[in-house]
């Protein structure tokens, strides 16, 4: 069966959320920073009803706010020694 919905990721750096879309559309502009982003150049994810759509795109967006750093920053523990 084909999916009726796709789950994308904003392509700004600063954005990077995801929201959904149908599957058929060509373009999609981001609800939280306007980015139009075009859906043959990217990856999606394929979901069949609106309903798995949404909790595929608040469970992707709940994990992204739970990220404080990006993973390539490394904080350095400064020690006082007197």
């Amino acid at each position: 069966m084909i999916a009726d919905y796709a789950v994308i990721r904003c392509t700004r750096l600063k954005c990077g959320k995801f929201c959904y879309c149908k599957a058929k559309q060509k373009t999609k502009k981001c609800p939280y920073c306007g980015r139009v982003v075009k859906l043959n150049k990217i990856k999606s994810i394929p979901a069949e009803t609106t309903v798995h759509a949404r909790k595929l795109v608040q469970e992707f967006n709940r994990k992204l706010g739970e990220l404080t750093e990006p993973s390539w920053y490394k904080t350095e523990e400064t020690t006082d020694s007197n």
